[in-house]
């Protein structure tokens, strides 16, 4: 690869981005997103379940419907909330039980204050993004019970697909995506940024919600992942 051929301007700026966000498929994600590098601004995708397909849904329509009564569905054992149009689960936004059961009554009145938030979100979204260098960071298939099995090929193929999506959304952003705790590939190297793959390594701090800090802290630092405070 030729210097000119290099996305970024010197070895001082490499791996520097003005944005990080989360495009799924968990809170893990999220979680460490936020933990190891001090950021706090939330975005749609943070909290959601999303296998792969209800994530390229959500891009290609914008996000259009969420919450709609008419899709959602309360499992059968009140662990979560499954969005049936999307396959995705709202497992952190409705109200639940002192034993952590989702209350099933009354969802419908939850619905407007959570449309109101997501707006603001979805919005937040697509405009953060707006003339920066942002890495999107993508983790695991998405695949768990209480969902419709998602087949989609987590190869290389795949992801650069979502790039093309993600550089249709954001065509004046510099864009790099980050796949982790999926099958690994080399690094592809596009117009505005990279694709790149890595896994996260389980030491004994791992917890369920969160999987192991010090592996993504590792991981982070292996691939000189930096955040523009």
């Amino acid at each position: 690869m030729t210097r000119s051929s290099n996305l970024f301007q010197s070895q001082a700026d490499a791996g520097k981005f003005d944005k990080i966000i989360s495009l799924g498929c968990n809170c893990e994600l999220t979680w460490n997103i936020r933990s190891y590098f001090g950021i706090e601004r939330a975005y749609p995708l943070d909290w959601w379940i999303t296998p792969f397909q209800a994530l390229w849904k959500l891009l290609e329509n914008r996000f259009h419907d969420l919450f709609n009564i008419s899709n959602l569905e309360v499992s059968q054992d009140l662990l979560t909330v499954r969005d049936t149009y999307y396959n995705l689960l709202y497992h952190h936004d409705f109200k639940r039980t002192e034993d952590d059961k989702i209350i099933r009554d009354g969802l419908d009145q939850q619905v407007p204050l959570l449309k109101q938030k997501y707006d603001m979100l979805i919005e937040r979204f697509f405009k953060d993004p707006e003339n920066k260098r942002v890495l999107f960071v993508r983790n695991r298939d998405g695949n768990i019970p209480h969902l419709d099995r998602d087949t989609t090929p987590m190869d290389n193929t795949t992801f650069e697909q979502l790039y093309t999506l993600l550089e249709k959304l954001f065509p004046d952003s510099q864009i790099s995506l980050l796949i982790t705790n999926c099958p690994l590939f080399p690094r592809v190297r596009r117009t505005k940024g990279d694709i790149l793959w890595d896994e996260i390594a389980i030491y004994d701090d791992a917890q369920f919600f969160a999987g192991s800090p010090r592996g993504w802290q590792e991981m982070f630092c292996r691939n000189n992942i930096l955040y523009k405070k």
